[in-house]
């Protein structure tokens, strides 16, 4: 064999190694990418306040609150939410310091229910009935 066989042998199997990788990263990308953030929109009601659900911006009371993203487990839909989301006192409380939750929903498309973490264990958001426009 000659030099020049194995250097272009090495080349080519080294632009396959990154055409590999780089299909791969991307694969792995448009998996963590989630669902379309509006599969889940909708205004959800609990005892304690309303959530609204607006393309991928969480509103609580009308208040515009973080980011999230809709993905699925094994377990189901879930809510990501960009930070900790739960519901402390009678209301909806942000947390940067803790662990962010999923905010799980009980089927796609068209959710009619969300559970939220809360200090006495989730509390059940109910969508309500859409207005006719």
């Amino acid at each position: 064999m000659s030099i020049g066989f194995i250097n272009r042998h090495r080349w080519a199997s080294s632009a396959l190694a990154l055409v590999a990788v780089t299909a791969i990263g991307a694969a792995l990308l448009a998996y963590r990418s989630g669902l379309p953030s509006d599969m889940a929109d909708g205004t959800y009601a609990s005892e304690c306040c309303i959530v609204e659900l607006r393309g991928g911006d969480l509103v609580a009371n009308g208040v515009d609150l973080v980011r999230y993203s809709v993905q699925q487990d094994d377990q189901g839909p879930y809510i990501l939410p960009g930070t900790f989301v739960g519901t402390e006192d009678g209301g909806i409380v942000l947390d940067g310091g803790r662990r962010v939750n999923k905010l799980r929903l009980d089927r796609l498309p068209n959710p009619t229910r969300i559970s939220i973490p809360g200090l006495w264990g989730p509390e059940r958001f109910v969508r309500t009935a859409r207005r006719a426009r």
